[in-house]
């Protein structure tokens, strides 16, 4: 992979996967603005609308750099509604990876993260700067997770979870899918799918959250 496309050209965060595909020695051949608003990525990498992508750019690698679970999937879906078939990870070459590492379509890892051993990620997750994951983490499709948070060993992320910036997850914690984990919180017992959690010990604020399961997570 020499040449990829960067999807979500009004993502805040365009900017630090553009970063990343520096370091990495890749091009961004086109980054996509895919609804009308601001853009966010950062030149001389080329915007366009999705009605400019052509077979050539449709044949490339997408990454979808978006933090919210609900937005990233969407994006997914208009991406492949316009042809794109690859979804190949992108992960910065600062993150600390183990050998033992596997990773799924799509997931994006910025920079400064270091992952223990064992550890798994499922499609599209997103790991924000600087986290720092304990062994045999599972992170299951579209879960988010912020800068700064740390895991300790055997932690589960559910699918379409967030984990907000600065957070700390005590060792063989559960977080249930579309669960949310509130900014700097500490987490030392299993968080129920679809509830929002704060404070230090993280306790439920708030139950039967929608979450992005209302979108298909």
């Amino acid at each position: 992979m020499h040449s990829i496309v960067l999807y979500g050209a009004g993502s805040p965060v365009i900017v630090d996967a553009q970063e990343t595909c520096r370091r990495a020695g890749l091009t961004v051949a086109a980054v996509v603005r895919n609804f009308d608003g601001e853009v966010c990525s950062m030149g001389p990498d080329p915007v366009i609308d999705p009605g400019a992508l052509t077979p050539e750019l449709l044949a490339l690698s997408f990454s979808i750099p978006l933090f919210s679970p609900a937005h990233r999937k969407f994006a997914w879906e208009q991406a492949q509604g316009l042809g794109a078939t690859r979804f190949e990870p992108l992960i910065d070459p600062t993150a600390v990876r183990p050998g033992s590492l596997q990773v799924g379509a799509g997931v994006y890892i910025n920079s400064g993260v270091c992952i223990g051993g064992m550890s798994r990620f499922g499609n599209f997750v997103f790991v924000n700067r600087g986290a720092s994951l304990g062994h045999h983490l599972v992170a299951e499709d579209f879960a988010s997770i912020g800068p700064g948070v740390v895991t300790a060993g055997g932690v589960t992320i559910g699918r379409g979870a967030v984990i907000g910036a600065g957070s700390v997850l005590f060792p063989g914690v559960r977080v249930g899918a579309n669960a949310v984990v509130s900014g700097g919180s500490v987490v030392s017992r299993d968080v129920p799918a679809n509830t929002l959690v704060a404070g230090n010990p993280a306790k439920v604020v708030k139950e039967r959250v929608a979450g992005y399961q209302g979108k298909g997570v």
